[in-house]
């Protein structure tokens, strides 16, 4: 699973409240701050506990930075719908391997949780919260920290 997905699912769960265009500033406001990488899937295959640990999500504005133990951290940007049905996010890594590319997914936030899916670059938005073998998608499940 490429780093720049992981990132781009973690910022897509973060920012989305379903609040309408006019209150996109406090929905953003909402997925500020620093998340934990609970569960996720790449490609059809749930990722293992070692890519799980110590995974890590800050959103400052509409900037992220994922840090994963066996990726390193890759930073970027973030531009949420909250308006569409899903709700979408488009992600543009600064750095790592998907730098200046852009992925398109989906979004939502439920209580202290936020789920983002993920196309890699150039392919199309996802419409569901899965992925299927081969595919490239990746799915991730953030908890917010309490700081």
């Amino acid at each position: 699973m490429r780093f720049g997905m992981v990132l781009g699912l973690a910022v897509s769960f973060l920012l989305g409240a379903g609040a309408p265009q006019k209150d996109a500033p406090k929905n953003q406001d909402v997925v500020q701050g620093t998340w934990k990488l609970i569960a996720g899937e790449a490609d059809g295959k749930a990722l293992p506990e070692k890519q799980l640990k110590d995974g890590k999500l800050v959103i400052k504005g509409d900037h992220y930075a994922v840090t994963l133990a066996h990726k390193g951290t890759v930073t970027g940007t973030e531009k949420l719908d909250p308006t569409k049905e899903p709700k979408t996010i488009d992600i543009k890594d600064a750095s790592g391997p998907n730098k200046g590319k852009t992925c398109l997914g989906i979004y939502e936030l439920k209580g202290e949780e936020f789920r983002v899916a993920l196309a890699p670059p150039g392919k199309p938005r996802p419409t569901k919260f899965a992925t299927a073998p081969d595919s490239g998608r990746w799915m991730h499940v953030w908890k917010r920290v309490k700081e």
